[in-house]
C-alpha cells in the first residue's frame, strides 16, 4: 500500500504553469500532451529551472522493462500508451492488452463487488461477518467481546485484523486454499488472520481483512471468487481484459507480463500465484483500471448506476475512522481538492491508480517491476501536463543566506531513536536522517527550505527557552512537527549501536521504555525488523549488533535468539548460530523454526 500526499503551501508562491510544460488546454492535441508527459518526469518537488527526464530514460535508470499508462481527462479515457517489453527474454512488447498484476489495487475493485452485494440486500455493512461466513469463522476473543467485525471494518482496514500483505507462491510451490491462508496452515506462507485490536479503534492496513471478505463473498454466493467479480464488476464495466483467476488460464498467460525484482532479476517462475485474490489477485490493464476509476467519477456525478448507486459510491469515498481511508479507497484532500486511489505491489509488479473526485481527471500506471518511484514520476508528469489542482509543488529557488548556517547547523531529534543532522558544505546546505542519505536543502523564503526528494517544508524557529533553533517539518501545509536540537554529547540509542557500544544502546532503550512503555522504537518487533533490513542491505555487522541488542533487552524471549541465530547463520557464523538456537529452545522447547534451523545446521557440521 502506498498513500498519496500533497503539500499545502502557505506563505509561498506555487506555480503550476512551467516553462516548457504548461497545463493542457482544450486546444492542445492529444499527441502534444503525450509528448509532454513523456518528457516531463520530475522528483517530488520541482525547482524552477530544473531539467526533466523522459520516460525511456527513467525506465533505463530504474531497470523497468515495461509500463502501460492510461490518462483520464474530462471524465473519459483520453489516451492509453505502452512502453518497453513484457518479457526481457522474448522482447515481446507491452501493448494496451498486456496483463499486469495489480497487487493491492485488487482491493478497491473487490470492495466494489462487496458494496454491490450490500445494495442487493445480501450483506449488511454493520453486521458481524460471522453471520455470513459458513466455511470458516473469524475466531472471537477479548478484542471482539463488545464490538464484532463487520464488512465496513474489513473494507476500511479498521477491523483490528493481522497480516499486512502476502508473498504469493512461485510455480514450484503448492498453493493453499483460502481457509488455509486464513488459518495460517501449511502450505500457507503467512500467519493466521486474527483480531488483536478492538474493531473500529484505529486504522491498520490488513490484506488479511480482505481475505476474510473474499471468503465471505464466496460463502454467500456459492461461486468462485473470480466468477463473482466478473459478474458484478468486470463485465458490467467493460473490463474485458481483467480477471481474478489465480493462476491464470493458458490463454491468459499469453498476454501476461513477466515480473522483475528491483535488482532487475526475474521473479521466480515469472510470476507468483496469489490465492488471496481480493487482496492481491487482480490481473488487469491500465485501460481497464481507468474504466473503473471513470465509473466511480460518473457514478458520483449521478451519470451512472452500472454497479453502485450514487449514494453508495459517496459512502465508499467518505472517510471512516481515519481521514485518509474510505471503504476500499484511499483519500487525499488538499484544500478543497479530493483525490481517490490505491497503489499495488506484487512480487515483480507495482502499480498506481489516482483520480480526482469531481474534476474528471486521473491516471493509471502499471509496471512489471517493483519501482514505485518511477510510477510517482510518471504521475507527476501527467499532473503537470494537465494542470491538476494542487498536485505538484513548484518553487522558486532563492540565493542561500549563508550567514544563517552557523545558527541552524546541528542535530535535531525527530523521534525517540532518530535524528536529523543539518550541515553545510561551502554555500550548500544538507540534511540527513540517522538511517538515510543526505539531501540538499534549497532556500525558498527567509526561514524555509525544501529538498527535491520530499514535499516537506523545513523551517528553523528559535526556541524561546534557550535561544536555540528548533527544526520544524511542515506537511500538507498545516501539520507542524517540531524537532528540538540535541545538546552537545547527547545521543539517541541507535547512535550507540553505530559506535559499537551495545551496552550504551541497551541503557538508552531501557530509558525509552521507562519513559513510555508503548514506545515502538525499542520494541522487539521494530529492532528485529531493523536488523534484518540492515542484513538485506548488506550491512551485516550492523544487523548482528542490532539483533544482539534485542537479545540483551529481551533475554527471556525465545524469538530474539531465534532471529539472532538466523542472522548469524546467514553471516556464516554457524557455531554462534547453534548457540542461539539452543538458547531459544531452552526458553521455548517446541519452537518449530529453531528446531528446523538447528537440525539443518547440525547436519551440515
Amino acid at each position: 500500500m502506498r498513500l498519496f500526499s500533497w503539500l499545502r503551501l502557505f506563505g509561498f508562491t506555487l506555480t503550476i504553469a512551467l516553462s516548457g510544460c504548461t497545463p493542457a488546454s482544450k486546444h492542445e492535441s492529444v499527441e502534444g500532451n503525450i509528448k509532454k508527459v513523456e518528457s516531463g518526469l520530475i522528483q517530488p518537488v520541482y525547482l524552477e529551472g530544473d531539467s526533466t527526464w523522459t520516460i525511456e530514460a527513467r525506465m533505463k535508470y530504474y531497470h523497468v522493462p515495461g509500463v502501460s499508462i492510461a490518462v483520464i481527462n474530462n471524465g473519459k479515457i483520453e489516451w492509453v500508451k505502452s512502453y518497453g517489453v513484457m518479457d526481457e527474454e522474448t522482447k515481446k512488447p507491452v501493448t494496451r492488452t498486456t496483463l499486469f498484476q495489480a497487487g493491492s489495487i485488487s482491493k478497491p475493485v473487490a470492495a466494489y463487488a462487496a458494496l454491490k452485494m450490500v445494495e442487493e440486500g445480501k450483506i449488511d455493512l454493520d453486521e458481524n461477518v460471522n453471520t455470513y461466513l459458513t466455511s470458516w469463522k473469524l475466531p472471537d476473543n477479548e478484542f471482539t467481546k463488545d464490538k464484532k467485525v463487520a464488512l465496513k471494518h474489513l473494507l476500511s482496514h479498521t477491523a483490528g485484523l493481522t497480516v499486512h500483505g502476502f508473498l504469493g507462491y512461485s510455480p514450484d510451490l503448492p498453493v493453499p486454499t483460502t481457509v488455509q491462508v486464513l488459518n495460517g496452515q501449511p502450505p500457507a506462507n503467512s500467519p493466521a488472520v486474527r483480531v488483536d485490536k478492538v474493531p473500529e479503534e484505529s486504522y491498520r492496513y490488513s490484506g488479511g481483512g480482505y481475505t476474510v471478505m473474499q471468503q465471505m463473498l464466496v460463502d454467500i454466493e456459492g461461486k468462485p471468487f473470480p466468477q463473482i467479480l466478473k459478474e458484478k464488476v468486470l463485465e458490467p464495466l467493460g473490463m474485458s481484459n481483467s480477471t481474478y483467476d489465480q493462476p491464470l488460464q493458458s490463454a491468459q498467460l499469453e498476454m501476461a507480463a513477466t515480473g522483475y525484482l528491483p535488482d532487475g532479476t526475474m521473479t521466480k517462475g515469472k510470476r507468483h500465484t496469489y490465492p488471496e485474490q481480493a487482496a492481491a489477485g487482480l490481473w488487469t490493464t491500465a485501460e481497464d483500471l481507468a474504466l473503473f476509476a471513470v465509473n466511480i467519477q460518473k457514478t458520483l456525478q449521478g451519470n451512472s448506476d452500472i454497479v453502485l448507486s450514487q449514494a453508495m459510491t459517496e459512502k465508499m469515498l467518505t472517510p471512516f475512522v481515519a481521514d485518509f481511508i474510505g471503504l476500499g479507497l484511499f483519500l487525499n484532500k488538499k484544500d478543497e481538492e479530493i483525490y481517490f486511489g490505491h497503489g499495488g505491489w506484487d512480487e515483480g509488479f507495482s502499480s498506481e491508480m489516482v483520480a480526482h473526485k469531481t474534476k474528471g481527471y486521473g491516471v493509471v500506471v502499471l509496471t512489471n517491476s517493483n519501482h514505485p518511484e518511477f510510477i510517482s514520476e510518471v504521475i507527476r508528469s501527467v499532473a503537470r501536463t494537465y494542470g491538476w489542482s494542487n498536485r505538484v509543488p513548484v518553487y522558486k529557488k532563492l540565493a542561500m543566506d549563508t550567514l544563517t548556517f552557523a545558527g541552524i547547523r546541528g542535530r535535531y531529534r525527530n523521534s525517540s531513536d532518530g535524528l536529523i543532522t543539518v550541515y553545510s558544505e561551502g554555500d550548500r546546505l544538507f540534511k540527513k536522517t540517522l538511517r538515510g542519505t543526505p539531501t540538499e536543502l534549497f532556500q525558498i523564503s527567509d526561514s524555509s527550505y525544501i529538498c527535491r526528494e520530499s514535499e516537506e517544508v523545513v523551517q528553523f524557529k528559535t526556541n524561546p527557552s534557550d535561544g536555540q533553533f528548533n527544526l520544524l517539518l511542515v506537511e500538507n501545509g498545516k501539520q507542524e512537527f517540531t524537532h528540538p536540537r540535541l545538546k552537545a554529547g547527547e545521543r539517541v540509542p541507535y547512535e550507540y549501536i553505530l559506535a559499537g557500544d551495545l551496552d550504551g544502546a541497551v541503557q538508552g532503550y531501557r530509558a525509552l521504555l521507562k519513559a513510555d512503555p508503548n514506545d515502538n522504537s525499542p520494541s522487539e518487533g521494530n529492532l528485529n525488523w531493523q536488523g534484518f533490513n540492515s542484513l538485506n542491505n548488506g550491512k551485516t555487522k550492523l544487523a548482528l549488533d542490532i539483533l544482539r541488542v534485542n537479545t540483551m533487552l529481551y533475554p527471556t524471549r525465545a524469538s530474539v535468539y531465534d532471529s539472532y541465530g538466523e542472522a548469524l547463520a546467514i553471516s556464516g557464523d554457524t557455531a554462534q548460530a547453534i548457540v542461539n538456537y539452543k538458547k531459544a529452545l531452552s526458553l521455548e522447547p517446541k519452537k518449530e523454526s529453531s528446531l528446523k534451523a538447528l537440525a539443518h545446521l547440525q547436519a551440515k557440521k
